[in-house]
Parts: C-alpha cells; sequence; structure tokens
C-alpha cells in the first residue's frame, strides 16, 4: 500500500523549498480591484511647470496693465487670453495626472502636453508683441 505522503518528504537530502514570500498587506481603505496609482514621483515636475507658465502670465499681465490704451491692445489681450486657457488645460491636468493610472493616464498626459504646447505658442506671439 502507499501512503499519501511522498518519501521526499521525510528524505532528509532533499532540498528544502524556500517558503513563499507573504502577499503585500491589503489595505481596507482601496479596492483590491483598482490599480495603484504609481505617478506620484511626477507631481514636482509637473507642478514645476505649471508654476513656470502661471509665472509668465504674471509678467504679462504686468506689461498688459502697463500698456494703457494701444491700438494693437485688442490682439493683446487675445493672446493673454490664450495664454490663461492654455495654464488652465495645464492646471487641471497637473492636478489629474498623478493620481491616474492606465489609459486614463495616458490621455491625460497628452492633454499635459498639447497644453504646455499651446502655452509656449502663445508665448512666443506675446514676446513678439502680439504679431
Amino acid at each position: 500500500m502507499s501512503s499519501g505522503v511522498s518519501e521526499a518528504a521525510h528524505d532528509p537530502n532533499t532540498p528544502t523549498r524556500r517558503p513563499l514570500p507573504d502577499p503585500p498587506a491589503l489595505s481596507p481603505y482601496q479596492s483590491p480591484t483598482y490599480p495603484p496609482r504609481t505617478h506620484w514621483h511626477e507631481r514636482a515636475d509637473l507642478e514645476k511647470t505649471l508654476r513656470s507658465c502661471t509665472e509668465r502670465i504674471l509678467m504679462a499681465e504686468k506689461s498688459l496693465s502697463d500698456l494703457g490704451i494701444n491700438p494693437r491692445r485688442a490682439g493683446i489681450e487675445r493672446i493673454y487670453h490664450q495664454l490663461l486657457g492654455a495654464r488652465d488645460q495645464v492646471a487641471e491636468a497637473v492636478r489629474r495626472l498623478p493620481l491616474e493610472t492606465g489609459s486614463l493616464y495616458e490621455e491625460d498626459k497628452e492633454r499635459f502636453e498639447e497644453g504646455v504646447q499651446a502655452f509656449e505658442r502663445a508665448w512666443r506671439r506675446w514676446e513678439a508683441g502680439g504679431a
């Protein structure tokens, strides 16, 4: 008769298996089916880009207020409002990106990059004097 236990289990020359590592502890505050957020480390760089946009808008506001009445003011104000819109797009992406995962992250990353590009285009026009 054979028993349900293998002979190798009792042989002292059989190499022992290492135990499997314990799985990470589950947080009671997070669903185990929700993917982990892995983009927290990007937050500082994203906020640095947003600060750069905000600082340039503050410079634009100052020069716009110093401009006074000027026949080209309407075109310059239009560029200023485009700067504001692009900065708002960047700000929204900066707020969302560290929290997103998967395809939502990819979509927001694309919106962030497009917002930065739009801001840079408008800023070049601003520096050119609103041409």
